[in-house]
């Protein structure tokens, strides 16, 4: 159950995330550049539960091919990013991101989503029996 919770929260990131050709143009970095800052975190949060799943002897090197493997899917993401705003609305956002209070979101955000996940977590397990009443 856990597990699928783990699997769809990913999927979830993956679609609220960016992607880029192999050869990134500036737009395509700035796009990843923002991934970074805005899932970077997050992606690392949700992939905790994973890497206490292997084993402690393993960990390390399942941790530097996962990190590897994260890169791979900014690249990937950088697209979507890339389709839905302008390289100078990218500038703007990232301008922000450099300001106090986008460092202060850049910042408390992993403690955000922990919360969050937590919330959604509760109220799925509230959500049960709404879901038996209707599934019977």
């Amino acid at each position: 159950m856990i597990m699928k919770k783990i699997i769809l929260c990913l999927g979830i990131l993956a679609i609220s995330i960016p992607s880029v050709a192999q050869e990134a143009t500036s737009f395509e970095q700035k796009a990843v550049k923002l991934i970074k800052l805005t899932a970077g975190q997050q992606f690392e949060i949700m992939t905790e539960p994973i890497i206490e799943m292997v084993p402690q002897e393993k960990r390390e090197a399942f941790k530097k091919e996962l990190a590897e493997s994260t890169q791979g899917l900014y690249t990937k993401m950088a697209a979507v990013y890339t389709e839905s705003f302008t390289e100078d609305e990218l500038d703007k956002i990232l301008a922000f991101y450099a300001t106090p209070v986008g460092e202060k979101m850049v910042a408390v955000t992993p403690e955000l989503t922990k919360k969050g996940m937590e919330i959604g977590q509760a109220w799925g397990m509230e959500l049960q029996p709404l879901m038996a009443k209707y599934m019977n």
